[in-house]
């Protein structure tokens, strides 16, 4: 059905062909109306098989079409039956009648509901009508009635037929205008409506006073019209031309794209040109000045209204893009650069409340960044019904918030404490319920509080430097201070000096062994990262890895450590000396989707087997998000490597929890083993620890093992492994082999003596 189009196209065509080929005037007037009858029927057809919206536009246009059908019908009945067709007649008033119905139809198919900015398209459609209307006066019509050859009934219609064409092309100045220019129907049928214009208009300027029956080859013009008026009701997109929910902006955008514009400039200029050529052919102006000064009028009222139209236009736009630079997409709140604005306008006298999600990045990590989402518009709902009309809610970046608003008119402590009351209850979405914390930051930009003038960027600055110190506080709230700027210079340069260090081998790895309490000797040794500070002093990782861990650092860090670490292994194996090797890893590498393969590339680089490197997590971080935990350490033990939760016992976990997580080795924090001499809750969490891990086939390596009495008890237990300063100080890679063979020496004497 969808090729029906083509075929009547080629029909078409074919009848143009055939007009001006067969042998009679008659059958030729016949071909011609056969051509004119099958568009209506076209339409009708495409009407009903499409089932358009606007089907009474396309019926309105098929009715309009009918009456020019018959207009021929009556033209050739008259010819046929008299000998010769008057000068006006019946079939003149059927064509007349049918321009309106014709029209209305097109005007049907493009308009919508009435607003204000349809006018814009009226105002281009009366611009071209009033241009068209001075060249069609000045040149055709007002000539022909200074000779006398327009008077009566057949003057008034001779100048009907070019008020008709002027009618129609101001509808097509609409059409060029309209939105639904991409549909090939709306195309087709702009075509078909601007070749009747131009063959009437060439028929027009002819001034022809009496009918005429014989052929022309403007009758090419008419019967192509109608044959493209067929083709545009029957191809497919006719359906798709009208869509009745425009926004009105819409309308008014239409009404000056380039075709549009182009085409109201040439009609503007009309009334000066014509003045131009009537003066150079010395016509009188007292017969063509009436006529271009009441047009050139007009032209100016209607640039006049489009020029409004346009100024409107310009002011609505940007006033949305305005609003659309002041405003967060997704949560609907302003955004950082409103935030500033206002606090410009605050006159130094603004208080600013950071607002930071915690864990945001987890729940993304986790669900999706699309539960992320909606936990976003959750807490900006939550955090509306904090704020007055007085403060400004804005969404400054991610899962930042800030409320801005008069300083005197604001209780930071009671806002910090209501945003914490509200974020007690958990978040519902959907099926799932989450708990949401906040840390919230303080800053002030009161001229009282300080000698220098506070930007609106530094005052933001100073709130979060307090979101970040809040968040290591119990409160959860914290207000800005001097020393966090400090903290803030240190951790940069730290940051700066620790990049030096990777490329200036300031880091060194030193290795402490862990001691097979069932053969009691050395089998393994855990690598331990030291930074050599041009300072002279050597930091431990605590004092360097947060920076690392905020920063993308910490993966190149993490890639120095495993690349050291297992090159030192293969060097000891070829040494004779095969100790497993056991490496720290963060949460954030934990959480790095490139780690899988960063471990894979190493150990294939170093010919070292998986089941020699374990990477030791603390439960901490395998517990922030149990489920892509999982996915990570399951793949990195279906390699083979082995994976130990390091520091059990501190973080907030179980071993119901750790069950569930694809580890094969346990470490007893330090701070359990050490005191269990002299703590017996201590010495209980120990034993019952590794009774559990032993029932759920896990291996125990307990650390902080700082004396004989203590390594003892530990073997009693069953502990599978131990590590402390008693087996052995962390030492640097050359000396690891004389520490290994001192340790085995020492734990057979002791192990000897104990016997005996």
């Amino acid at each position: 059905m969808t090729a029906w189009w083509r075929w009547y196209a080629v029909l078409g065509a074919f009848g143009c062909v055939a007009y001006f080929l067969v042998p009679t005037v008659v059958m030729a007037q016949s071909v011609f109306v056969l051509v004119g009858a099958s568009a209506v029927a076209a339409t009708v057809i495409g009407t009903r098989m499409h089932r358009p919206r606007n089907h009474t536009a396309w019926l309105t246009i098929a009715a309009g079409t009918a009456l020019w059908v018959l207009g021929d019908i009556a033209f050739e009945w008259i010819h046929i039956t008299e000998g010769s067709v008057p000068y006006p007649s019946f079939a003149d008033a059927l064509y007349l009648v049918g321009y309106p119905v014709y029209g209305f139809g097109l005007f049907l198919l493009v308009r919508h509901k009435w607003r204000a900015s349809e006018r814009g398209h009226v105002a281009n459609s009366a611009i071209v009508m009033v241009a068209f209307g001075l060249l069609t006066w000045t040149f055709a019509v007002q000539p022909a009635l200074s000779d006398g050859g327009i008077s009566g009934t057949a003057g008034l219609v001779d100048v009907a037929y070019p008020a008709m064409d002027i009618f129609l092309l101001g509808l097509l100045a609409h059409f060029v205008g309209s939105h639904q220019w991409r549909a090939v129907s709306y195309r087709l049928l702009t075509a078909a409506v601007l070749l009747l214009v131009v063959t009437d208009t060439l028929t027009n300027f002819a001034i022809v006073s009496e009918s005429s029956a014989d052929r022309s080859i403007l009758d090419v013009g008419w019967t192509l019209s109608y044959v493209l008026a067929g083709v545009a009701a029957l191809h497919p997109s006719m359906r798709r031309i009208t869509r009745p929910n425009i926004e009105p902006d819409a309308h008014l955008m239409a009404s000056f794209t380039a075709p549009t514009v182009v085409v109201l400039t040439a009609a503007t200029l009309t009334a000066p040109i014509v003045m131009y050529i009537e003066v150079i052919r010395a016509e009188p102006i007292s017969e063509w000045g009436w006529a271009v000064l009441i047009s050139a009028g007009a032209l100016v009222i209607l640039v006049i209204l489009r020029i409004t139209d346009l100024l409107r236009l310009l002011h609505t736009q940007t006033v949305q893009l305005r609003a659309v630079a002041d405003t967060d997409h997704l949560t609907g709140l302003a955004n950082l650069r409103a935030l500033e604005h206002r606090i410009w306008e605050g006159a130094g006298d603004t208080t600013v409340l950071a607002v930071d999600i915690d864990r945001f990045k987890e729940i993304n990590d986790t669900f999706g960044r699309g539960l992320g989402d909606r936990v976003l518009v959750a807490v900006a709902e939550r955090l509306r019904g904090v704020v007055d009309e007085s403060i400004m809610l804005a969404r400054l970046a991610g899962d930042e918030f800030a409320l801005c608003g008069p300083t005197d008119s604001m209780d930071p402590a009671a806002l910090a404490l209501d945003i914490q009351r509200r974020f007690a209850t958990p978040v519902e979405l959907g099926n799932m319920t989450l708990l949401i914390e906040a840390s919230v930051g303080v800053a002030s930009n009161s001229p009282a509080a300080e000698d220098d003038e506070i930007t609106p960027d530094r005052l933001v600055q100073r709130a979060d430097l307090a979101v970040q110190a809040a968040k290591a506080t119990q409160s959860r709230v914290a207000f800005y201070d001097r020393s966090m700027d400090r903290d803030k210079s240190e951790q940069l340069i730290m940051l700066g000096e620790l990049t030096t260090a990777l490329e200036s081998d300031q880091l060194q790895l030193l290795y402490q062994p862990q001691v097979d309490l069932a053969s009691m000797t050395v089998v393994g040794v855990e690598a331990l990262l030291r930074w050599h500070h041009p300072n002279g002093t050597v930091l431990g990782p605590s004092a360097f890895l947060p920076t690392a861990e905020r920063t993308g650092l910490i993966r190149p860090l993490t890639r120095y450590v495993l690349t050291q670490a297992l090159a030192q292994h293969a060097s000891w194996e070829q040494d004779g000396l095969p100790l497993r090797m056991a490496v720290n890893i963060s949460t954030r590498n934990l959480f790095d989707d490139t780690l899988i393969d960063q471990v894979r590339t190493i150990l294939d680089e170093f010919d070292c087997r998986a089941e020699q490197l374990t990477l030791e997590v603390t439960e901490t971080s395998a517990m922030t998000d149990p489920v892509g935990a999982t996915e990570v350490l399951s793949a990195l033990h279906a390699m083979g490597v082995q994976v130990a939760i390091d520091d059990y016992g501190t973080g907030y976990s179980s071993l119901a929890y750790i069950e569930r997580l694809p580890v094969q080795e346990l470490k007893i924090d330090r701070a359990f083993v050490s005191g269990m001499a002299h703590s017996p809750a201590h010495a209980a969490i120990v034993r019952s620890t590794i009774d559990l891990a032993r029932t759920l086939g896990l291996s125990v390596t307990a650390e902080g093992v700082e004396d004989e009495m203590t390594m003892t008890t530990l073997r009693e237990l069953r502990c599978s492994r131990a590590q402390g300063f008693h087996l052995g100080r962390p030492s640097t890679a050359h000396r690891i082999p004389a520490v290994v063979a001192e340790v085995n020496a020492h734990l057979k004497t002791a192990t000897g003596e104990r016997i005996s």
